[in-house]
């Protein structure tokens, strides 16, 4: 680091202008996903889950908060809200009373159906510019830094 506090070598400074470059990119998908979403009265996480459960289709909760990254606390309230909408549906496991299965409903597999290719167009506008090899690169390079400690 320089007296300055910023980074004094070639790498330091590449790595955090791609790092900020990442985070400015993935804002700006996120907000263009977001507004879709917004149509169908939808957040992210919560398409998300109708996503997650529509391939997985029945999966128990702490399956599902591992699949998604996200805490069992903060799944509760996602899967609380999409009930309510009649999206999703808790079914108690008859062998384990102590865990529930995560199901989407017909409803919620509606719902998915319309938003999924309106989403889909979205993320292939977004990466229009970008051609197939370059898609691969760019994947293997985000794995990539997925894995790093």
């Amino acid at each position: 680091m320089d007296q300055n506090g910023c980074p004094d070598s070639a790498k330091s400074k590449k790595s955090l202008e791609c790092w900020l470059q990442m985070i400015r990119t993935y804002d700006h998908l996120q907000t263009q996903v977001a507004i879709l979403l917004q149509t169908h009265n939808l957040t992210v996480p919560q398409f998300e889950v109708l996503s997650t459960l529509a391939v997985a289709d029945c999966t128990n909760q702490q399956e599902l908060a591992h699949l998604l990254q996200v805490t069992k606390g903060n799944l509760v309230g996602l899967i609380d809200r999409l009930t309510e909408r009649g999206w999703v549906e808790r079914v108690q496991v008859p062998e384990d009373r102590r865990v529930n299965k995560v199901r989407i409903t017909n409803g919620g597999k509606d719902l998915f159906h319309k938003a999924f290719p309106e989403q889909l167009g979205v993320v292939e506008t977004m990466m229009a510019d970008l051609e197939e090899p370059e898609l691969d690169t760019l994947r293997g390079l985000l794995q990539k830094l997925a894995k790093a400690e």
